[in-house]
């Protein structure tokens, strides 16, 4: 066996592994798929063969994971726990060891759910209180805060894919840096996705840290249509939840409101009876005849 042939064969190993784990990409065959030998043939039928296994594969996880984990959340009637459902089901499609949910306050991004697999971390909803700063989507001076990467996915719309937060260029992983410094750990790859309502608007940011392979080594995060259907749903019933309970609110403040204009129109009617007038007529005698 050739060196060339030797090298060909550690490529198809290499990208078998990778089915295995349901990480295969195209590039893993660099140079072999349009190869006119028997090894290029070979690599073509295992590229098909990886495709439709990636899309069965994709298939599978939206019926056993997405479509449940949606229904779920629909139907969920605690806040809470809807939103934690949405990110404990994001770290396990992406095998996330961090995850952290923050709703649109105003002009700020404040912490609602933070989880942290390795550090035992359970922040929000039925774990403890959550003590950070909301985030603000402007600076001090009026700018828009695009230096941290969940107020700049929330102000542009988009998600945003960070392999390595220490090598990153374009935002303050200050706080990030000083978190891992206190504790020990060590924050790699993020994934920052904004959650739109019905309308398009902002109505939070879910943000998954640390991707991990079958060996548990830190990676970056893969594309995964399962986790765009999961964000979509999350998305929609957060935003269904909100109106719903902004509507509730509105009706309990229209409820006030009808009973203080009730209240108000008894006591003038009662006010304008002659009965009542007279007991006012006799509360002023007694007045004047004790001074």
């Amino acid at each position: 066996m050739t060196t060339h042939e030797h090298q060909s064969i550690l490529k198809l190993i290499e990208a078998a592994r990778a089915v295995s784990n349901g990480e295969y990409r195209r590039d893993l065959l660099t140079g072999l798929l349009s190869v006119q030998e028997e090894i290029g043939d070979l690599a073509r039928v295992f590229d098909s063969m990886a495709g439709n296994v990636l899309a069965r594969d994709r298939q599978l996880k939206m019926l056993r994971v997405v479509i449940p984990t949606g229904v779920a959340l629909s139907a969920e009637k605690n806040f809470n726990r809807l939103l934690e459902t949405v990110v404990v089901e994001a770290q396990k499609l992406t095998r996330a060891d961090g995850g952290t949910l923050y709703l649109l306050e105003g002009d700020r991004l404040t912490f609602v759910i933070l989880r942290n697999t390795s550090l035992n971390i359970k922040m929000g909803g039925s774990g403890s209180p959550i003590t950070f700063d909301p985030v603000p989507l402007k600076l001090p001076d009026g700018r828009p805060n695009e230096t941290n990467v969940a107020s700049c996915a929330a102000i542009h719309r988009s998600r945003i894919d960070i392999p390595d937060a220490y090598t990153a260029q374009g935002f303050d992983f200050s706080g990030t840096k000083s978190f891992d410094a206190r504790t020990g750990y060590h924050s790699r790859s993020f994934l920052t996705i904004p959650l739109e309502g019905q309308e398009g608007q902002v109505i939070g940011v879910l943000q998954l840290i640390n991707a991990q392979d079958e060996a548990g080594q830190i990676v970056g995060f893969a594309s995964d249509d399962a986790l765009e259907a999961l964000v979509m749903l999350a998305s929609a019933a957060l935003d269904g939840y909100i109106r719903e309970a902004k509507l509730r609110q509105e009706i309990a403040q229209l409820r006030i409101e009808i009973d203080q204009a009730r209240r108000t129109s008894q006591v003038a009617e009662i006010t304008d009876t002659q009965y009542f007038k007279k007991l006012q007529d006799k509360a002023r005698e007694l007045r004047a005849h004790k001074t």
